[in-house]
């Protein structure tokens, strides 16, 4: 199933959330609490950056990307604030950064008011218990899902074409002159 539209981030949100109290219960008690809900909040946001992209072979390489800069996370993280809010930065840098494209000013300020809106929701249904921690998963991902009812975001051109730099050049020129001046 893919996610990569409004309907099926909302559907994702509610299976992630679902998956956190499982993970709680299953992985607590072998690797601690604290790790066990880290470990599933980059894990998370790593399968959503592989169902959000347009294609699975662009997204498997941006998540194997993000899910190891994610662990990169857990190994310094002191606190579970520390790894959400580092995991949503990776889900933004990744979503507008690699996969899709927008005007640079417009996809920074889609990408900050996306994040900071999802972390406040996320920080504001927070609790210690797993149902609080999956509410506040859920909460975050939903603010996320309204990335596809933004216009004038467009999937990424692939890097290929001809090895000739004026040729990439021409390309590239051709491509910015067809943009939408919105």
């Amino acid at each position: 199933m893919r996610w990569n539209h409004f309907g099926g981030s909302l559907v994702f949100s509610a299976l992630a959330a679902a998956c956190l109290p499982a993970a709680w219960l299953l992985l607590g008690p072998v690797m601690g609490r604290f790790d066990a809900i880290a470990l599933t909040v980059v894990a998370t946001s790593s399968l959503y950056l592989v169902g959000i992209a347009p294609s699975l072979r662009r997204g498997i390489p941006v998540a194997l990307a993000a899910g190891g800069v994610g662990l990169v996370v857990l190994c310094f993280a002191h606190s579970l604030r520390e790894v959400a809010i580092a995991s949503a930065v990776i889900v933004a840098v990744a979503r507008s950064g690699v996969l899709y494209r927008a005007r640079p000013l417009r996809a920074l300020a889609l990408e900050l008011g996306l994040t900071m809106g999802g972390l406040g929701l996320a920080g504001f249904l927070a609790g210690r218990g797993p149902l609080e921690l999956a509410l506040a998963l859920w909460g975050y991902l939903l603010v996320q899902s309204c990335f596809f009812l933004v216009a004038g975001v467009h999937e990424r051109a692939p890097v290929t074409g001809p090895d000739d730099p004026f040729d990439r050049a021409r390309i590239r020129l051709l491509s910015l002159l067809e943009e939408d001046p919105v």
